[in-house]
C-alpha cells in the first residue's frame, strides 16, 4: 500500500502540481455517481500509468450543479484555465475579476470541495489551480423536472 497524507493522495502527489491529470475535465449530471476522493485519486494513478481516462465530476441533480456553478464561479474557472491553469494567490485572483477577497476565497474553497480547482498551500498562501486546458460541461435534460420539495 502506497503511504499517503491526511488527505487521500500519495505522497507524491501531494502537491497537486505534481498529479498526472487529463488535458479536459468533464462536469456532468448523473445521480447515480459517487463524488469520492478516492476515484479522482485512482483515476490520476491511470493517467500517470499512460491510460486514458477521463477526469469527469459529477453532481446529482442540475440544481446541484447551478448552485455550484454560478456565473461569478464559472468566471473564475475561465480565468485560471486562460492563466495557465494557476494563480498567484487568491488575493492576486481577486484582483483580476475585480471582486471581493472573501467572496473569492469562498467561491475557490467551494470549488475545490468538488473537485474542480486543487490548492496549492505555499507558506502562508494558497494558490488556486486548474490543471485542464478545458472544462467541458456535459448536461442531459430529458423527461419532467422531479418535483419541489
Amino acid at each position: 500500500m502506497t503511504d499517503t497524507d491526511h488527505d487521500g493522495w500519495p505522497d507524491e502527489y501531494r502537491d497537486p502540481r505534481d498529479r498526472p491529470h487529463p488535458d479536459v475535465l468533464r462536469v456532468t449530471v448523473d445521480p447515480s455517481v459517487e463524488r469520492t476522493q478516492e476515484a479522482t485519486v485512482d483515476a490520476a494513478g491511470a493517467v500517470a500509468d499512460g491510460e486514458s481516462v477521463p477526469a469527469v465530476v459529477s453532481f446529482a441533480t442540475v440544481e446541484e450543479l447551478r448552485t455550484v456553478l454560478t456565473d461569478r464561479r464559472v468566471e473564475l474557472l475561465r480565468t485560471l484555465v486562460a492563466t495557465d491553469g494557476a494563480a498567484e494567490s487568491i488575493t492576486a485572483l481577486a484582483g483580476t475579476l475585480d471582486r471581493d477577497y472573501r467572496a473569492v476565497h469562498d467561491d475557490v474553497t467551494l470549488l475545490a470541495e468538488y473537485g474542480l480547482l486543487f490548492l496549492v498551500e505555499e507558506g502562508q498562501s494558497k494558490r488556486p489551480y486548474v490543471p485542464y486546458e478545458r472544462v467541458h460541461l456535459d448536461v442531459e435534460l430529458a423527461g419532467p423536472a422531479p418535483a419541489s420539495v
